[in-house]
């Protein structure tokens, strides 16, 4: 229960600053060209890639081993 709250409380607290920063209002301020050359997008989508592909190889790892302690 207290981690869901701090998990809770941390998206809050860490979503607010992102939905109001400068620089949508110069060029287009919706397309791939902003999100992908704006460091206010890169590095979150970047943690996410990280996050994605270390779950992915922990998904990985996990099943071998649950397949070799089967075999």
């Amino acid at each position: 229960m207290i981690v869901r709250s701090v998990v809770s409380t941390f998206l809050v607290l860490t979503s607010a600053p992102a939905l109001a920063h400068p620089g949508h209002g110069h060029g287009e301020g919706h397309s791939l060209l902003h999100y992908l050359s704006s460091p206010e997008h890169v590095w979150p989508l970047a943690l996410l890639l990280v996050a994605l592909v270390g779950l992915g190889g922990w998904l990985w790892r996990r099943s071998r081993r649950r397949n070799n302690a089967r075999s």
